[in-house]
């Protein structure tokens, strides 16, 4: 491993360690969007083993996500997200089967709209706290 790919990484493991569950989230999404694009690009350039690769990364990232989710305590919207992250594997599996870039698109924009909607579950979030921790009245500086 060079000296880049290092520091990439020292970089991704902090920001996953520092990152909110919600951030954890979207993170997650955001790395099945990456190597769904690199499957099309490699299916674009007729490169079958590295969208192969790509593929299996892209299971890992739905596995991940299908993991983290509370369905116990995560009521309808965890059961929600596991049918659809479901869907998202056997969708792949069919584009890969089918090598058709245009399914993985389809993924790849319903893990773009997962991933918006973790960010902002996350700005909601902190803009709570933050608004918890500050009363009016309250003096600044």
């Amino acid at each position: 491993m060079n000296a880049y790919a290092k520091t990439a990484n020292a970089y991704l493991s902090q920001r996953i360690s520092g990152a909110s569950s919600e951030q954890q989230a979207a993170l997650i999404m955001e790395a099945g969007q990456l190597h769904l694009g690199k499957a099309i690009q490699a299916l674009n350039q007729g490169d079958l083993a590295a969208a192969t690769r790509s593929y299996i990364r892209v299971s890992e990232v739905i596995q991940e996500a299908t993991i983290r989710l509370n369905l116990e305590g995560g009521g309808e919207l965890a059961h929600n997200l596991a049918k659809l992250y479901d869907w998202w594997t056997r969708e792949t599996m069919a584009a890969a089967r089918a090598r058709d870039a245009n399914r993985l698109t389809a993924v790849a924009h319903g893990m773009g709209e997962i991933r918006q909607a973790w960010e902002e579950c996350h700005q909601k979030k902190v803009g709570a706290e933050a608004g918890a921790a500050f009363q009016f009245g309250d003096r600044v500086g």
